[in-house]
């Protein structure tokens, strides 16, 4: 993949201007209410955000004593915690109907478990009989014996007219590396209605006794088959900010990562629809089925230009206080990522010309990453994922390779290829990756027909021909 910038150097960005907080609604019906119940439940039976369902609605407001609902059917006071985090319960059982809304989503999201736990102490025959149910529901899961899915998307294009007007960085690079929002929008009931199921890439393998990578046991309802989704690049660089993408990424009141993006006039908005990450976590709200046990993808973050769109390697271009402010917003941001089901992985520090030529010297490796381990990895967390910058694939014994396993702790490495190939060699599981942009849908349209849809479908009438 040709496509990338030189980023050899620190990129230099101007002063931002300060973020305005959503306005949220105070007020939703009572189904919406149970449903919203349904992240505070899972949350603490499974003692991870990211094992859970995300808020049910963008606009699910906080109310002045916000309560979620614990696995025994009781209420507890969000704004009451215990020095660990975990929230006080109190007795104040929901009624029986809410009861069975609640486990009935959270079996649709695959939490077996946690739904049947949700019914306890309600003694009624309805909800002995969605217990049962759910106990069948269990019992049909069967071992996955079959293809391991993954595909890709750079941040995605929030105004065609802007990034393919020539007027910023040249149209055709993003016609044919990027997507936009409505064909990633257009995407997503295709893959559910052709049985893919949102997998969490880090429970696809384990090391043995020896170290040795090995395939972990993956139990989906037949005919069910793992997708994993990444998104690369998630920096928002600085050429990309005439062109019609988001400017960054926040967090809004309940939790959920939003984005900042700038209409044609330079006025920012907050939205929910800016980019793959929002998008998905609203598109799981709406259909639990489509993700198991709350998976939604990877962030891939690189380094030279900082995190989410702030530039946290160019601290010295900014007050002290404003430094401070960014670099306690990517921790916000990456916290919330994770409580909401993603991953984040290392995209490199430098996506240098290096990594594509493969002339990474071994001096380079060391200097790439350590700066990632120094600079960007405090602040996003730890991660054992390695998305390859151009999809570069080394020797597996190669001096480099090597370095960057070990050093970096990486055990997931996942370069490009479209037959989107999966093996075990020594410590690592190596995942190839599916380009779904518009060079693979206009050029190499049989690519993605082959295992997932036409893209006739869903191109956007907006892009420009491709030479």
């Amino acid at each position: 993949m040709q496509y990338k910038h030189d980023a050899g150097t620190p990129a230099r960005t101007q002063r931002r201007r300060r973020r305005r907080r959503p306005t949220v609604v105070l007020y939703g019906l009572a189904l919406l209410a149970a449903l919203m119940a349904v992240t505070g439940l899972v949350k603490l039976v499974t003692g991870r955000g990211g094992d859970t369902p995300a808020d049910v609605t963008k606009n699910a407001g906080k109310t002045a004593e916000a309560t979620t609902v614990a696995a025994d059917g009781t209420k507890t006071d969000d704004a009451a915690k215990t020095n660990d985090g975990a929230p006080v319960v109190t007795a104040e059982p929901l009624p029986e109907d809410e009861a069975i809304l609640k486990a009935d989503t959270l079996a649709r999201g695959y939490f077996y478990d946690e739904a049947i736990e949700a019914l306890q102490g309600v003694d009624t025959d309805a909800a002995k009989a969605k217990i049962a149910e759910i106990q069948d529901l269990k019992s049909k899961l069967v071992l996955y014996e079959g293809k391991y899915y993954h595909v890709f998307f750079h941040s995605l294009i929030v105004y065609p007219d802007l990034a393919f007007d020539n007027k910023g960085h040249p149209a055709q690079g993003y016609n044919e590396w990027m997507t936009t929002v409505s064909e990633f929008q257009k995407m997503l009931p295709l893959f559910l209605e052709n049985d893919f199921v949102l997998y969490d890439i880090t429970e696809m393998m384990e090391l043995d006794a020896d170290g040795n990578a090995q395939p972990k046991p993956i139990y989906l309802p037949a005919g069910k088959k793992p997708l994993v989704i990444s998104i690369d690049d998630v920096n928002y660089y600085d050429y990309m900010k005439p062109d019609g993408f988001a400017d960054r990424l926040d967090v809004d009141e309940n939790g959920r990562v939003v984005t900042i993006v700038k209409d044609h006039d330079g006025v920012e908005h907050v939205t929910y629809d800016g980019d793959v990450m929002p998008i998905l976590d609203t598109f799981v709200d709406e259909h639990p089925e489509f993700s198991f046990r709350g998976a939604k993808g990877i962030v891939a973050e690189t380094g030279y230009a900082g995190a989410f769109g702030y530039r946290i390697t160019d601290l010295e271009l900014f007050s002290e206080a404003e430094g401070k402010a960014m670099l306690e917003k990517v921790k916000e941001v990456a916290q919330a990522l994770r409580n909401t089901g993603w991953q984040i992985s290392s995209h490199s520090y430098t996506h240098n010309q290096y990594w594509n030529k493969k002339t990474i010297t071994m001096e380079q490796m060391q200097y790439d990453t350590g700066r990632w381990q120094n600079e960007i990895e405090p602040y996003v967390g730890d991660t054992n994922i390695f998305i390859s910058p151009f999809g570069v694939q080394f020797d597996d014994n190669a001096p480099v390779f090597r370095y960057l396993i070990e050093k970096g702790k990486f055990n997931i490495y996942c370069p490009v290829g479209s037959p989107m190939n999966v093996r075990f060699a020594g410590d690592v599981m190596f995942m190839e990756r599916l380009n779904l942009d518009g060079y693979t849908m206009m050029k190499h349209p049989e690519r993605i027909s082959k295992y997932f849809f036409d893209p006739k479908l869903v191109l956007d009438p907006a892009r420009p021909p491709m030479d």
